[in-house]
């Protein structure tokens, strides 16, 4: 259900303002100096102005340019987790409040679920076009509500308040986007449009056990630690063998588990490590940065950095897209791509590497006048991930 990008345009020269960042962090400077976050933060605020001008309506609809100006509720949710992280509360409120007005389901099946699809109908009327959920969209939805109620902050009169309506998310999230194996392990599943009985169709981008933390605070509810230690388990084993492929430390974009637990590429479904996959590290390495957790350490930091570091040394970049085998895909790179591996490298505790993939994402960072962005200034994906990644080098991401 998350979109996916067409395609990305190659690598932008640097503007002359980041110039003197780069020069702090080149090969001759690594262990003399960190990376200016002065710098950083600059980067940060201007590219999440950028982004809020020309994405972000009045209203608060994010727009996407690649999808003919439609909505999808992860672009919503993903303008909620940036405002909050940037400290924009105003932005958070407005997007808050059309997101909660025009996609909550509770109008229609009843739960505060969030419709993944908005865009115009047949008719030229704009209105919810598919009612199914997304729950990537769902729990960065969540998150981004249970931290701004933990800054204090408070919607408009006429908004059920951010803590409320991130518990009725919450209670649809387990009761909707969830499954039970027989053996008790209690997974995610991409939507409520979830199949009845196993084999269960999975996308592990959407797993989020720093997330799960927060929403036990949250939404009390034995089913987060289950989720959590279920997830941790099945990722111990998806780096390392799909089915007949054989992996080599990274995760599918797809796949699926039947009742024994046992993991295969999904029919109709690709495996490689994509769009989709590249997510995961950066969630897992919320978990260990957040709460130290050991076992989304281990698994970043030995079975999936050590494929990335193999490939930086031979071929001094990464590519933007691998097979599940680790078969490059693509002949361009992606800050996209690398936001994942610099988060992979900061729960490493490799902050030489993770400064490397810092320098990366900002090579393809521009500014035009007041437009400041990366890849495009229409590349809704990458300027989301780009702009993550660097925040949460830059300690935003909190």
């Amino acid at each position: 259900m998350a979109f996916r990008l067409a395609k990305f345009l190659k690598v932008w020269l640097i503007p002359g303002a980041l110039l003197l960042f780069l020069a702090l962090s080149t090969p001759g400077c690594r262990g003399e100096k960190e990376v200016s976050l002065a710098d950083l933060d600059r980067v940060l605020q201007a590219s999440w102005r950028s982004y809020r001008q020309h994405f972000i309506a009045p209203t608060g609809r994010v727009v996407i340019p690649e999808r003919s100006g439609e909505s999808i509720s992860e672009g919503q949710a993903y303008a909620l987790l940036r405002a909050v992280w940037a400290g924009d509360r105003d932005t958070f409120r407005q997007v808050y409040a059309w997101t909660c007005k025009n996609l909550s389901r509770r109008s229609g099946p009843g739960d505060a679920l969030l419709s993944w699809r908005w865009g115009r109908d047949q008719d030229g009327s704009w209105v919810i076009l598919d009612r199914n959920t997304a729950t990537d969209g769902d729990l960065d939805y969540a998150l981004a509500l249970a931290l701004a109620a933990r800054q204090g902050w408070r919607p408009g009169p006429d908004l059920p308040d951010y803590a409320a309506e991130a518990s009725r998310v919450l209670e649809g999230i387990l009761s909707l986007e969830t499954v039970s194996l027989p053996g008790g392990e209690l997974l995610l599943t991409p939507g409520n449009w979830h199949e009845d009985r196993p084999p269960y169709l999975l996308n592990p981008s959407y797993f989020s056990p720093a997330a799960y933390r927060v929403f036990a605070e949250t939404h009390p509810h034995p089913g987060w630690l289950r989720l959590r230690e279920s997830t941790y388990a099945l990722l111990a084993r998806l780096t390392q063998k799909l089915g007949p492929q054989k992996g080599v430390g990274l995760f599918p974009d797809w796949c699926q588990i039947n009742g024994q637990g046992e993991l295969t590429p999904a029919p109709g479904r690709d495996t490689h490590f994509g769009w989709e996959a590249v997510r995961l590290p950066w969630r897992l390495a919320l978990d260990s940065l957040w709460f130290q957790e050991k076992r989304a350490t281990r698994i970043l930091t030995e079975q999936f950095l050590p494929f990335f570091k193999k490939e930086w040394q031979g071929r001094g970049r990464l590519m933007a897209l691998y097979s599940y085998g680790g078969e490059p895909l693509a002949s361009y790179e992606s800050p996209v791509l690398y936001a994942g591996v610099l988060a992979a490298a900061l729960a490493a505790g490799d902050r030489a590497f993770a400064r490397e993939m810092a320098e990366k994402i900002l090579s393809f960072y521009r500014q035009e006048g007041e437009d400041a962005f990366f890849v495009n200034r229409d590349n809704y994906y990458a300027n989301n991930w780009a702009w993550l990644g660097l925040a949460l080098y830059a300690g935003w991401v909190k």
